[in-house]
């Protein structure tokens, strides 16, 4: 009988929410971007080589930690004695004797591998595969026949699924080649096919030679994004590489890879520490495994249980929210593994949801006490500025419940949930090894997926929060009106510039993912704005020195470029400029995208160097990604060409190209200004000789122009040419929108 818990692990759930193409990250879009992000992150300063990360698996409990070393170094002795000439000890408890008897068969399974013979038969990776699952069984038995009485019971035994799998339940064509995933008991190991995605606890990736680490440790990165799109409740993930006899551990946080030293397992110490690993994740709370322990799935129900801070309660106090799967999956392999779900207080109204959950962990400073960035007070400080000087709220969210997720980490005490939570054991260790790294200047690439502020080189505080926010708005991707959808950017923008005039707060994240729709019960339109994680006060030193922020797509060329010109809302109508030009070419509706990605995929095949439109503005640096917008935008015909042309047909669609025209001209080709400072491209301007020793030296004076930076003197000129075109083109489209309502 297995002394494992048999209590079902939190984190076990069903099929996660479709990925839908909405997403930036769709799939088709993913599979062209990965193989970049892949090669590209090891390049930068993302893998961090630390060796003593292994030490944040460790039960938090001093005596557990002891306990846990003690066990791992008598089962590494006994597997020594078991791949040797010496047989294993045998336990003569008949109870124990199927387990002893399991243990010595999965010890005789991997000895040529703890040997190094099995390496001079021939390159086989599925060897490989073979030995390490003995191994990890072998540890699982060995755990359930330990007789230490001061720790109790291991929580879990970590077995490996069939390898070279594609994960069940999941949509992408990735084949994870090791799934380990949390079992009840060692003997679950005979009746172990391949794993669902939903239950892989530690990927792991086996790769022939020592050598072959960076290849292995690429594949990890593809596979951890799969982790962070279906698990809704992974706050980080763990992997394990195998090269040869070299057994490495690599930690995934929201900004960095942290991988161990070798551990080379035809040696004792390599084997002891590697046991001591798994034993530790054996033993530990759920939390130290990467799972947040305050959302839960209840298999009976089918639904998610979502704890939430009470801001108004004085004790700490959290109430809970029951949703489906969210509407909002966090599929990027760094940042802030943004979350959304439609959630209800009660779970008999789950299917009616009025509120939005939004679970992520943005930037924050140390100073927990400074909310200068925190989300939910910036939603409530807009709140209560525009009710007390008497303006709409019309547009905008209001925070009911929300604030930092607290969880026990195993010692009964209740902790903020951050970076520090994850990395605490080896906090100092790993900040001297992100300091050793060089070349640090592109250390905030992951600001193009919405990430916030760029940082030094250290160890990027994140704090996690949980907001409840009401009302509920609409994904985009659920409307298939252009007249619609022209309603609900004006009244987001609106209320944009309401906020900022009235409250003195700067959005800077406009994306397909931040403006809502409303539709009430007379099927009136309304737009709505959200998600606040990357606003703040103008006037701030990021304003005037801003740092990158956005979606990458929609990231105006200024962002990009991470000019020093002051951030201001003229980049915000940028940022919707590209989301009207995104979906008039992509369409609007769910459908509609899915035939788009389809039609670009026939026209790949029969064309490999068929140009997709806007593709350029996903895929590449910051500044390769600029330097495409500003061919697109280059002059208003220039813009007609590569853009407009491509747009969708129909009377909604003409009307959509009609708006990002007349939107483009004000911001590029305004009348307001002179026309050497339209357009998009710095410019040098010669002036002619002004005096007589000019004249005789033959002098000539030459300034560089930045349309952006004269721009911004007119910004309140130009923005109220921006709103008007936007009544004005609402209006046309509400008329056009009850047209076709009757």
């Amino acid at each position: 009988m297995s002394k494992a818990s048999s209590e079902a692990t939190p984190f076990k759930g069903r099929l996660g929410a479709r990925i839908s193409p909405s997403n930036i990250t769709s799939n088709s879009i993913s599979q062209r971007t990965t193989r970049y992000d892949d090669a590209e992150l090891q390049r930068r300063e993302r893998l961090v080589e630390c060796a003593s990360i292994v030490r944040c698996a460790l039960p938090k409990k001093p005596l557990k930690q002891a306990a846990v070393k003690a066990i791992a170094a008598d089962i590494s002795a006994k597997l020594a004695q078991a791949v040797g000439s010496k047989p294993a000890d045998i336990p003569g408890e008949a109870a124990a004797a199927a387990a002893a008897a399991a243990a010595a068969a999965a010890a005789a399974k991997c000895r040529s591998w703890l040997d190094g013979s099995l390496l001079a038969e021939g390159r086989d990776e599925a060897k490989i595969y073979a030995a390490f699952s003995a191994l990890l069984r072998y540890i699982a038995h060995s755990l359930e026949l330990s007789s230490d009485s001061s720790i109790g019971l291991p929580n879990r035994v970590l077995l490996l699924a069939q390898a070279d799998r594609k994960p069940k339940g999941s949509d992408e064509s990735i084949r994870v080649d090791g799934s380990i995933i949390s079992c009840s008991r060692a003997a679950d190991a005979e009746s172990l096919g391949s794993a669902e995605v939903q239950d892989i606890a530690i990927i792991s990736e086996a790769k022939w030679l020592q050598s072959e680490h960076e290849q292995a440790y690429r594949q990890l990165i593809r596979y951890s994004r799969l982790l962070y799109a279906y698990q809704h409740n992974r706050r980080f993930a763990w992997g394990i590489t195998v090269c040869g006899t070299v057994v490495r551990v690599v930690l995934f946080t929201h900004d960095f890879i942290f991988a161990s030293a070798s551990m080379d397992v035809r040696r004792s110490e390599g084997r002891t520490e590697f046991i001591q690993f798994i034993a530790a994740l054996s033993y530990c709370d759920e939390s130290q495994l990467g799972f947040d322990t305050t959302i839960t799935w209840c298999p009976t129900a089918q639904l998610w249980t979502i704890e939430c801070s009470d801001f108004n309660s004085e004790n700490g106090a959290t109430v809970k929210y029951y949703a489906r799967d969210p509407v909002l999956v966090a599929e990027r392999k760094f940042g802030r593994h943004t979350r959304g779900f439609k959630a209800s207080l009660d779970p008999s109204t789950v299917d009616t949801p009025d509120t939005f959950i939004k679970d992520a962990w943005p930037y924050a400073s140390q100073e927990l006490a400074d909310t200068s960035r925190d989300e939910l007070q910036i939603i409530r400080n807009i709140q209560d500025t525009l009710q007390a000087r008497g303006e709409s709220t019309a547009g905008c969210v209001a925070a009911v419940h929300g604030g930092i997720v607290k969880f026990d980490a195993g010692t009964g005490e209740m902790v903020n949930d951050s970076t520090n939570a994850i990395i605490d054991p080896v906090l100092r260790e790993v900040a001297t090894a992100i300091s050793a790294k060089t070349a640090m200047s592109e250390a905030n690439e992951d600001e193009a997926y919405g990430d916030g502020e760029s940082k030094e080189a250290d160890i990027r505080f994140r704090v996690h929060r949980r907001i409840a926010i009401q009302p509920v708005g609409r994904p985009l991707y659920t409307f298939d009106s252009p007249y619609a959808l022209i309603i609900i950017l004006a009244d987001a923008m609106e209320a944009h510039t309401r906020i900022l005039k009235t409250c003195g707060y700067l959005h800077r994240d406009l994306s397909i993912n931040n403006i809502m729709g409303l539709v009430g019960q007379d099927g009136h339109v309304q737009g709505l704005l959200t998600d606040y994680d990357c606003t703040i006060k103008v006037g701030e030193a990021r304003t005037l020195w801003p740092e990158r922020t956005g979606t990458l797509p929609f990231m105006s060329i200024s962002n990009l470029l991470g000019s020093p010109i002051e951030r201001t809302e003229l980049d915000d109508w940028e940022s919707l400029l590209y989301i009207i030009c995104w979906l008039g070419i992509h369409g609007i509706s769910d459908a509609e995208q899915l035939r788009y990605q389809a039609e670009v995929k026939r026209m790949r095949k029969a064309d490999p160097f068929y140009d997709i439109p806007m593709e350029g503005w996903e895929i590449g640096t910051f500044e390769q990604v600029a330097t495409v917008k500003t061919t697109n935008l280059l002059t208003s015909r220039a813009f007609e060409k590569k853009i407009l042309n491509h747009f969708k047909t129909g009377d909604g669609y003409d009307m959509l190209k009609k708006l990002a025209l007349a939107l483009y001209r004000f911001l590029f080709e305004n009348p307001y200004l002179p026309s050497v400072y339209h357009g998009v491209n710095e410019l040098r301007i010669t002036e002619e000789p002004i005096t007589e020793e000019q004249i005789l030296m033959e002098v000539a004076i030459e300034t560089m122009v930045n349309p952006f930076e004269k721009r911004i003197e007119k910004k309140d000129i130009i923005v109220k040419s921006l709103l008007r075109a936007m009544d004005f083109y609402k209006q046309k489209a509400e008329q056009a929108y009850k047209a076709d309502a009757s």
